[in-house]
């Protein structure tokens, strides 16, 4: 079940707070999802392998490895 929001409608007309600018992906932008667990990582520790036929990338050695 979803959790019950409760909004106001502030002194400035605005019901909510506005969010914090930039993007979650921080360093050169240049990164991938690994297939299997979905984390974004950059290319060089990403390995490219055969699966279900097709390429996919997954994280390099496995995902349980890497923070």
């Amino acid at each position: 079940m979803s959790k019950d929001t409760v909004t106001a409608v502030s002194e400035n007309g605005l019901r909510y707070q506005s969010k914090v600018g930039g993007s979650p992906f921080l360093g050169s932008g240049h990164t991938r999802s690994c297939f299997k667990c979905g984390k974004h990582r950059a290319p060089a520790s990403l390995q490219s392998i055969r699966l279900l036929g097709r390429n996919e990338v997954v994280c390099k050695p496995n995902c349980k490895t890497l923070p």
